[in-house]
């Protein structure tokens, strides 16, 4: 290929190819110079331009003297509110669904809870049964397909199984 071969990619040889790296190199470290006087995070806009970045440290030689810095004085405790442990078991009770001509029928075993301990709540085709008793939770979200007729749902509670009865539509 030629000099003169219009089909030739630009030729980066010459004095002028140089000139175009070494300005595009000058642009590269003046905006890189720019980030050296912001925050470690953050938004920066220039010349029309949005850049978001996030930097580490700046320097191998800063890395190296953090991690030291970090290994001669302990680090103090911050002040963070950590997440208050619970001793509640959540468990999923064991479930029974029956569909008969006129509704749905589903049971739940429930070992020691109350009745005024439970909560069941119908949310579209979604059955939601919360119930709690000293240090367990029982929490089970069923999926029902048939369509339900409007209404709350009957709950009755006998000998630790919650029956419940959804109405479905005729």
């Amino acid at each position: 290929m030629s000099n003169n071969d219009p089909n030739k990619k630009a030729d980066f040889t010459g004095a002028a190819g140089f000139a175009k790296i070494a300005r595009g190199l000058s642009d590269l470290f003046n905006l890189l110079s720019d980030f050296d006087q912001l925050p470690r995070r953050g938004r920066h806009e220039k010349d029309g331009r949005v850049m978001d970045y996030s930097f580490g440290a700046r320097t191998l030689h800063e890395a190296a003297g953090e991690t030291e810095a970090s290994q001669e004085t302990p680090a103090r405790p911050q002040a963070r509110r950590a997440a208050k442990r619970s001793s509640l078991e959540i468990l999923e009770p064991v479930t029974d669904m029956f569909d008969e001509p006129g509704e749905i029928v589903l049971l739940f075993e429930l070992p020691g809870v109350e009745r005024k301990a439970i909560r069941c709540v119908l949310d579209g085709d979604i059955l939601l049964l919360e119930a709690k008793t000293g240090d367990r939770l029982y929490r089970k979200e069923t999926f029902i397909e048939a369509k339900l007729a409007a209404g709350a749902p009957r709950l009755s509670l006998r000998n630790g199984v919650l029956e419940v009865r959804l109405g479905k539509q005729t």
